[in-house]
């Protein structure tokens, strides 16, 4: 068994967020310069929050780019970080100082590059879930809270050179700096899917609602898309030099796609043109008038950027009744074959943990039975759940207000946390468990705050390790778990305490959040059992296009590590190792309701609890 590794050392050296309400304040400098980027138009929009009420904005329309909608930099930010005041002060020739409540960054509209010391503070919006908090990783559930960051450096200069990609920072002679909306909107986009979009009739922006893709905060949002068929040539060409741009920024490069070194050496452009065989394809489709081409460019570059979590097909955009479109997408697609199949070999790679999750799912109930998630022989015990991800978020925060009672197997349905939390009850409860084996074998990830509530659990601790390939910086975030689970953070908690023997099982399938688990417990000295797991090393960032299109990458914001620094993507190795080399046959449902029977890895042994001990007393 691995040493016990403490990170009260580490715990120790962190800068604290101090917890106090963000103040906003200062007023525009009348910058003495003329206008820069010529003839404009101005028209005003709906902004559409879902929390806050609806609001209208004006957005800038140049000459030269007619169909690329511009905002204010002080505007951007009063619609994502509603009641905030952004201080524009003109501090050189071409060049602004942006002042937000957390930091300060430096704009030269002449050369178009952007400079700040402390880029994650900058974007921050996480403010609006705890005040005080970091950007850091958060999916807001009720127990779990954040404590407190730790950055080596802690700060580090970031610069954006926009003029590399033909993306034009603008100012008009009045205090005021213009981005183009798209590109404000990747810089401030966040691991709570803090995210914004203009379809072209109105702005929606997700400013506390833990939602993808923004249409689940305004149900008309996609109508606009995928109704212009034929897309304005200025805004096509800036589309593309905007998705580079992001993609070459804030794409977390977690190390696992084919094209991973090139796109993190040269870019996406150098990339598609040099590397990849039908990249060239891509890049003119993606660059195409044609509504159609464009959307099989998009699911080109999901084959490219294929790491199970960045997902850039937006043909979800399109509706039932989009029969048209759906035939011309459906042609082009028949017409390049050579993309098509650049995506399957990319989805291909990762087919295994599928087939795994198959086997898994068909083995483990001869041995624990259907649907068991608590499963005792002996002095030892097993909680099964197969997903990071299961909560009832209602049930859960009706409960913190005081509201209705706490979630339990007997009130709640397929939620994680319970059934965790009915393992530990039922463990320490039967004085002969010893033993509790934590079965993540089909867990496909899901929510970090599930993670830290557990791992503090078993640990006493929680904790995230990671590093940020945009900035450089290494980070140590800090979580406080409410481990009574009494709807209050306090000393008490620190009295909860299971007194057991734990280890977690894992197979290939343990993606995501079911690699992040074991990592931290496999540095904490608990034992992981059975095969290595299946990687997944960033957390998701939600993203939309300039023209509007929502989309999903691997963020550069969390690219998870163990507490050595080592990235977590290639999965983690077993401390006791279970082989699956043989072969057993699995008799599969199929969805014509016929049955067929395939070879599969045997993982009889993974639910034998009387191996998985024999194991554990080595």
């Amino acid at each position: 068994m691995k040493k016990l590794v403490s990170v009260s050392a580490l715990a120790a050296l962190l800068v604290i967020t101090a917890c106090s309400p963000r103040l906003y304040s200062a007023q525009n400098t009348v910058a003495d310069e003329k206008p820069d980027g010529g003839a404009y138009t101005e028209r005003v929009f709906p902004v559409v929050t879902k929390v806050a009420p609806d609001s209208k904005v004006t957005l800038r329309f140049y000459e030269d780019m007619p169909d690329v909608a511009y905002i204010s930099a002080a505007d951007f930010q009063s619609i994502v970080l509603p009641g905030s005041v952004m201080k524009v002060a003109h501090t050189g020739q071409g060049e602004y100082t942006l002042t937000n409540a957390d930091a300060t960054a430096v704009v030269n509209v002449g050369t178009d590059v952007f400079v700040s010391d402390r880029f994650e503070a900058f974007t921050n919006q996480m403010g609006l879930l705890q005040p005080g908090m970091a950007n850091v990783y958060y999916d807001g559930l009720p127990f779990v809270r954040y404590k407190g960051l730790y950055s080596s450096p802690e700060k580090a200069t970031t610069t954006l050179d926009f003029g590399a990609y033909g993306i034009d920072i603008r100012a008009d002679g009045k205090g005021k700096v213009f981005f183009p909306f798209a590109t404000l909107a990747d810089m401030y986009s966040d691991l709570f899917y803090h995210h914004a979009g203009f379809n072209g009739e109105k702005v929606v922006a997700n400013t506390s609602v833990n939602e993808v893709d923004l249409s689940e905060i305004d149900s008309t949002y996609n109508k606009p898309l995928v109704a212009r068929t034929i897309r304005p040539a200025n805004l096509a060409e800036f589309n593309y030099k905007e998705l580079c741009f992001a993609m070459d920024h804030f794409y977390g490069y977690p190390g696992r796609v084919k094209y991973n070194e090139s796109l993190q050496t040269k870019g996406l452009d150098k990339t598609l043109e040099e590397d990849v065989e039908c990249g060239s394809t891509i890049k003119k489709l993606l660059l195409s008038e044609n509504l159609a081409d464009y959307l099989v460019g998009m699911l080109g570059l999901t084959g490219i950027y294929y790491d199970g979590h960045t997902a850039m097909d937006i043909t979800s955009a399109m509706e039932k009744d989009d029969e048209e479109l759906k035939a011309a997408y459906q042609a082009v697609l028949a017409e390049k074959q050579d993309v098509v199949m650049e995506v399957m070999t990319a989805v291909g790679s990762m087919m295994e943990m599928m087939t795994d999750q198959m086997a898994i799912t068909n083995l483990r109930p001869q041995s624990f039975g259907e649907g068991v998630t608590y499963y005792k022989k002996g002095d030892t015990a097993v909680c099964v759940f197969d997903s990071f991800n299961d909560t009832d978020n209602e049930a859960w925060n009706k409960y913190y207000a005081g509201q209705g009672p706490m979630p339990t197997v007997e009130n709640t349905k397929e939620d994680d946390m319970v059934i965790f939390l009915d393992a530990l009850q039922k463990a320490a409860a039967d004085p002969e468990v010893k033993n509790l084996i934590i079965d993540i074998t089909a867990n496909g990830g899901g929510s970090a705050d599930l993670v830290m509530a557990m791992t503090s659990l078993i640990l006493n601790e929680s904790y995230i390790s990671m590093d940020n390939p945009l900035t450089g910086q290494k980070s140590f975030v800090a979580y406080e778990v409410d481990r009574n689970f009494n709807g209050v953070f306090d000393e008490a908690d620190k009295d909860v305490h299971y007194d057991l023997n734990f280890a977690v099982l894992t197979s290939g399938m343990s993606f995501s959040c079911g690699n992040l688990f074991p990592s931290i417990l496999k540095d904490a000295g608990v034992p992981v059992m059975g095969a290595t797991s299946g990687g997944g090393a960033c957390a998701i960032q939600a993203m939309c296009t300039a023209d509007g299109f929502c989309f999903q990458i691997s963020s550069f914001r969390a690219r998870l590590n163990t507490l050595d620094g080592e990235n977590i993507d290639p999965g983690v190795t077993p401390d006791l190792p279970i082989s699956t080399d043989e072969k057993i046959d699995i008799t599969l449902k199929l969805p014509n309701g016929t049955e067929q029977t395939v070879p599969m890895k045997d993982f009889t042994k993974f639910f034998d609890v009387d191996y998985l001990r024999s194991l554990l007393e080595k």
